[in-house]
């Protein structure tokens, strides 16, 4: 009980000051960067978004128990339709005019969830969330998105050991406005906004660049084989995060998609 005051405790004097002490773009400060870039994407505020929530199983290896709780508890918890992506049916969700960026293939199974969530948020919009167990209907966190003009609802990050460890002046900056910042985790988007085609031009910069690096050393489960290029991070929060902060007055954070964190493998 101490503890949990001590928390909100803190949680209150860090939102305070963060929020007297405000972030705010200026893209000078990071130049030479995918921050610097002016997006203009489609006016995402009229784009329509589907009420699905989808889900990642990149692999032919079997689920674990905790991981198939966390596909049932999302169907029956949600309250939304929930579609899995499996490499059996992915190909159907390939548009003919953007197909997966040819190093696709290399990526080990949890860099290739990461690629996906970027390509489906963008191409498609609506939920995404990773296979962990949910505990809320998803139906006010949709009507929530739909009825603002906000681009991107996900649940806030409330430790700064939470977010990407990037380095440069954006990390700093991150570590002082880490409340600001949405998880990885689950969230619901727009399609075509200027947040995921900043995302998704950036992921394919870097696929670009880890191209033939890929192509020597493919990854296995998890990328932690030997000679694998790309850091954990390196796809996904590193560019969402610091996108999260470039795009601030654009999120709608509620807790509502924040999925179980506990015994999720």
């Amino acid at each position: 009980m101490i503890n949990t005051t001590l928390k909100k405790i803190r949680f209150y004097f860090q939102y305070v000051h963060q929020s007297i002490f405000r972030y705010s773009y200026i893209s000078e400060k990071y130049p030479n960067t995918f921050l610097s870039a002016t997006e203009k994407g489609t006016a995402p505020e009229l784009l329509a978004f589907p009420r699905v929530i989808y889900i990642f199983w990149t692999g032919n290896n079997e689920m674990s128990a905790n991981r198939r709780a966390g596909v049932e508890s999302l169907v029956a918890k949600s309250r939304v339709e929930v579609k899995l992506i499996t490499p059996q049916n992915l190909n159907a969700y390939i548009l003919q005019d953007y197909p997966l960026h040819p190093a696709f293939e290399y990526l080990s199974l949890v860099h290739k969830s990461d690629y996906l969530r970027c390509y489906f948020m963008h191409h498609y919009g609506g939920g995404y969330s990773d296979v962990k167990v949910c505990t809320n209907s998803w139906i006010p966190a949709f009507d929530k998105l739909q009825n603002s003009n906000k681009w991107i609802l996900g649940y806030r990050e409330i430790k700064r050991r939470a977010l990407a460890q990037v380095e440069g002046p954006i990390g700093k900056d991150l570590k002082r406005h880490f409340l600001f910042v949405i998880g990885n985790c689950a969230y619901i988007c727009r399609p075509y906004s200027p947040f995921t085609t900043n995302w998704y031009r950036e992921l394919h910069n870097r696929m670009d660049n880890y191209a033939a690096a890929l192509e020597q050393n493919p990854g296995n489960i998890m990328g932690d084989n030997v000679g694998y290029p790309i850091p954990w991070t390196n796809i996904l929060g590193d560019i969402f995060h610091p996108l999260c902060l470039k795009y601030m007055d654009n999120l709608y954070i509620s807790n509502i998609v924040k999925p179980t964190f506990k015994n999720h493998r």
